[in-house]
């Protein structure tokens, strides 16, 4: 077991089962920073595969494959957008009826061109080619680590660090997070707070379609109905505990990844049984909300108590207000002149 966990194959496809999950949780942190739930980027994710890999095989071209990938998850975030900006629905309903929509329309889609409900096998995706940089490939561990991957490894390292700059760096970035802290204080300042969660979401359906490109395209080369797998959501529960740092939120989507690689390959490991493996992602998942929820409130409590000595105090010591700052002023002015007088 040992062995199995610290061998370079572990290593390698825990990244490759970590990148769609990375690609989630990017998504849903644009979107949080905006002060948007959106749960649709599973639904995003889903429609993207299918769209992606259906035009890669007619069109014989990964890269319009990855290009209308892209463009129907920014489609499905764009019916959140209209239906919870415009329409003034709430956005975690309207995104529970996304997903719904697009378990569906995903396998239309297939039905309707392939004639088939199940998957697109028959029909191969032409695969996102990898990036293998000569000699760096044939270091030990390291090579297949970070140069020879998927091209989409760099698309979401480059991501990370767009991420950090357009927050921390840009005048969007700025409009995002304060939309997202306090949209009424944000319009208040001429911010247009609907255009600003637009884009937002935009960019979400940027990063929810390059995830489902990459389960099509890479990491297999055709669409399956479900291949999703809850992906989405667990790129929802790395972000949250990455708390919006997109490099903490990568450390923690690489955890689940390898879990849920783990999930897959110790089967050939331990002699328990596949199906009670196969819940190890979503357990882990679940098990990790719990703890980040626990320490988030004992943050909070804490905060609460280190705030109450100060409370106390001026409550015990109340400044006086200007009215009787005023009175006291008058009647010692008024006891000066007296003084003169006599």
């Amino acid at each position: 077991m040992i062995d199995f966990l610290f061998s370079e194959t572990f290593l390698i496809s825990s990244i490759t089962c970590a990148l769609p999950i990375l690609f989630a949780a990017f998504a849903a942190l644009i979107s949080n920073r905006a002060g948007i739930v959106n749960i649709n980027i599973e639904g995003s994710m889903s429609v993207a595969a299918v769209c992606g890999t259906l035009v890669s095989h007619f069109a014989q071209s990964w890269a319009l494959g990855l290009l209308v990938a892209v463009v129907a998850g920014v489609a499905m975030s764009m019916l959140l957008a209209g239906s919870s900006l415009v329409l003034k629905t709430n956005s975690f309903l309207s995104g529970i009826a996304l997903n719904t929509l697009a378990t569906g329309l995903s396998v239309y889609i297939l039905y309707s061109v392939l004639g088939v409900k199940g998957d697109s096998s028959a029909a191969a995706a032409v695969a996102i080619p990898k990036v293998s940089i000569p000699y760096l490939k044939d270091i030990p561990v390291l090579g297949g680590l970070l140069f020879d991957q998927s091209l989409l490894f760099w698309v979401a390292i480059l991501a990370a660090v767009g991420l950090t700059v357009l927050l921390k760096c840009t005048r969007l970035g700025t409009k995002i997070r304060a939309t997202g802290l306090n949209p009424e204080a944000a319009a208040s300042v001429g911010i247009n707070t609907r255009a600003v969660k637009a884009t937002a979401l935009a960019i979400c359906g940027v990063l929810a379609g390059l995830g489902g490109a990459f389960l099509s395209m890479s990491y297999l080369h055709y669409f399956s109905a479900g291949m999703v797998a809850g992906r989405g959501f667990i790129g929802i529960a790395a972000e949250a505990m990455g708390m919006g740092s997109p490099w903490l939120t990568m450390l923690f989507a690489y955890l689940f990844g390898a879990v849920d690689y783990f999930a897959v390959g110790a089967q050939t490991v331990l002699a328990f049984p596949y199906e009670l493996l196969n819940t190890l992602p979503y357990l882990m998942t679940i098990i990790a909300l719990v703890i980040y929820a626990v320490v988030k409130n004992a943050r909070e409590k804490r905060a609460k108590q280190n705030n109450k000595p100060h409370k106390e105090q001026q409550e015990a010591d109340p400044q006086p207000p200007e009215l009787l700052q005023t009175e006291l002023q008058e009647k010692k002015e008024t006891e000066n002149e007296k003084s003169v007088a006599s």
